[in-house]
């Protein structure tokens, strides 16, 4: 068609994209025709809808209708049964219906019998069956006839308790712990019902109370010491229990600085544990750590001391603690710096003279007034009777004290900051061998103490103490002697010997010792020119050896006990020489053995000791020896 009309899409399209706003048509405008019309005031007389009589009569027969009707009835029902079964209890089992009644006491001293009354009540309208008690019993706790053996839980089948019914069971045990803790017993009680495989329970718990510890702990100490200055805690045990108290151990924590240094009892671990054995109703034993502890001034330090009964599994572990106590020392400032000085070293021998100066300097600001020194002389080889003082100073033998002070030194009497001074004495150690065999450690201890009255603001009686330990050696005794007919070798040759013709002879060497063990314990002699070494030793178990290029015969013997040739027997071995003695020896008596000495290391003292004795020559030991018998003849 030439002359399309555009459609009114097209024209509004034209519109949209247009910039020319003539092109837009202009909408053109109608008027609405005006229509009156009247609406009624009233409702008026308006039929209204009414239900017919054959809708009101029509019935539903549906079978959903009757379903849901029938579903809703049971569930009601349902609910209500469950409702009342729950809250009227026909046949309902609940564990609020097991009772455990639990009778015993609230407290117990430690280690003593407690004695525990269960009783449980079947509530239930139906018997428990399969009725098992489990029992947690808390740590240190025995069973009556079963000590040392460590419990921690049971378990005790009590079969059928009927409804209505109960059954009793009675623990018997010992309780350990320390004072004023809380020990805590679990019981359970597991239980099935006839016609189901579910397992109930119930759990109660009981406490008791430990009100006395069966050990008493006393514990001694200096509340304050020097830095560096050597301490001693003495830790008395007592025990309080009614029942023994098996392999009792102490332990005690150290704090920082503190150094072991010894115990009277020895240590079962790392110089901190101790076992000391059983104790009984009233038994009290003793046990005294020294150390040095170091720190700085105005420190204080805490010990921890516990004891209780050994672990069995773990020897060294404490299994219940019985007791522990916490022990705190102060660390001051030295108030005089004391110095004491053993002349030649503090190992000595038996008899051997022991000079002691000691050095003083007050380090204080202040004056101090009225000092005094006391040295407390102790140890079990101390001769009293021969202790010296020097210039000044007074042996108070009554209580073994050397005192010095204002009366006896004048410059004791006031002492200026800085100021220092020294006082001697002199010790020596018995010397009777009866008395000293018997020894055993021999040692002579000093303790030193200066005092004074310290002047200026912070004025107080001050002071300051050391102590000192002088060991003695052990005695290492040396003999050797040559035989002919006596010992384990048949010997050859004229008596007395002849030049030109060789004679044989036993040389037999013997060992002693007296107050300490020893170690690395060693004999060596050197056979001279002319002198044959026979090979032949006994026993020869012994380890003795012949070097013949130094011609050296040496007897490493090792260790050597205490008493060995007194209260045990000797060391000995023997061997075989020979000698053929030249022209030029005709009128004399030849050595056989020469440079003769035993070495050896004191365990105790930590010095070495040796002994050295004359050579050994033909005149040999046998009782029928008659005097030339050793002289070499033509």
């Amino acid at each position: 068609m030439p002359d399309k009309e555009e459609s009114s899409i097209e024209r509004l399209k034209k519109t949209l994209y247009s910039r020319n706003e003539k092109i837009i048509p202009k909408e053109k405008r109608t008027s609405m025709q005006n229509l009156d019309m009247e609406a009624p005031t009233s409702w008026g007389q308006a039929k209204s809808f009414q239900f017919s009589p054959e809708m009101m009569s029509r019935k539903n027969n549906s079978f959903f209708n009757k379903f849901l009707i029938g579903s809703l009835v049971f569930f009601v029902v349902s609910l209500g049964v469950a409702i009342f079964i729950f809250f009227g209890g026909v046949n309902m089992i609940s564990s609020d219906n097991l009772d455990i009644k639990i009778t015993a006491q609230s407290s117990v001293s430690s280690g003593e019998e407690l004695d525990i009354g269960l009783s449980i009540l079947n509530g239930n309208n139906t018997d428990l069956e399969n009725v098992v008690l489990f029992i947690e019993y808390p740590e240190g706790s025995e069973i009556i006839g079963e000590e040392n053996r460590i419990i921690t839980r049971d378990r005790i089948s009590l079969d059928t308790i009927a409804q209505g019914k109960s059954k009793d069971y009675t623990i018997r045990a010992l309780l350990f712990g320390e004072k004023d803790i809380v020990k805590t017993f679990t019981f359970k009680i597991e239980y099935k019902v006839k016609g189901s495989n579910a397992i109930f329970s119930k759990e109660k718990t009981y406490d008791v109370l430990i009100g006395s510890s069966p050990i008493l702990l006393d514990v001694s100490y200096p509340k304050e010491v020097n830095s560096g200055q050597q301490m001693t805690l003495s830790i008395n045990i007592t025990s309080n229990s009614s029942v023994p108290i098996k392999n009792t151990l102490v332990k005690v924590e150290y704090p920082y600085g503190f150094t072991y240094k010894s115990s009277n009892i020895k240590p079962l671990s790392d110089n901190s544990v101790w076992n000391i054995g059983d104790l009984r109703n009233g038994d009290k034993k003793t046990l005294s750590v020294t150390g040095v502890i170091i720190g700085q001034n105005m420190e204080d330090r805490s010990f921890i001391i516990s004891v209780g009964s050994q672990n069995p599994q773990i020897k060294s572990d404490i299994d219940t603690i019985l007791v522990e106590e916490t022990e705190t020392v102060g660390i001051r400032k030295s108030f005089f710096d004391l110095q004491t000085i053993v002349g030649g070293g503090n190992v000595k021998s038996v008899g051997q003279f022991s000079p002691v100066t000691i050095n003083w300097q007050n380090t204080l600001p202040d004056k101090i007034l009225n000092a005094k020194i006391e040295a407390t002389l102790s140890g079990n080889i101390l001769d009293r009777s021969k202790v010296l003082v020097g210039d000044s100073g007074f042996y108070r033998s009554v209580d073994n004290v050397v005192l010095w002070d204002k009366n006896t030194t004048e410059n004791l009497l006031q002492i200026t900051p800085g100021g220092s001074g020294s006082v001697s004495l002199t010790l020596v150690s018995l010397t009777n061998p009866v008395l000293v065999r018997s020894i055993k450690n021999p040692h002579i201890d000093l303790h030193i103490v200066m005092t004074g009255d310290r002047s200026g603001l912070d004025s107080a009686t001050i002071s300051s103490s050391e102590d000192v330990t002088i060991k003695i050696n052990s005695t290492l005794e040396l003999n050797s002697q040559s035989f002919r007919s006596v010992g384990p070798f048949n010997n050859i040759g004229p008596i007395p010997p002849r030049a030109d013709i060789e004679s044989t002879y036993t040389i037999t060497w013997t060992i002693t010792n007296t107050t300490n063990d020893l170690s690395g314990v060693a004999v060596s002699a050197v056979l001279p020119t002319g002198v044959i070494w026979k090979g032949e030793t006994q026993p020869v178990s012994e380890r003795i050896n012949y070097n013949q290029d130094t011609r050296t015969v040496s007897w490493n013997i090792g260790n050597v006990s205490a008493g060995v040739g007194f209260t045990l027997s000797p060391k000995t071995v023997s061997f075989k020489v020979g000698i053929i003695p030249s022209i030029n020896q005709i009128g004399s008596a030849p050595t056989l053995l020469s440079q003769i000495n035993a070495t050896a290391t004191d365990t105790y003292t930590e010095g070495q000791i040796w002994a050295t004795i004359p050579p050994v020559t033909t005149q040999y030991s046998d009782p029928d020896y008659k005097a030339g018998n050793n002289i070499v003849v033509k």
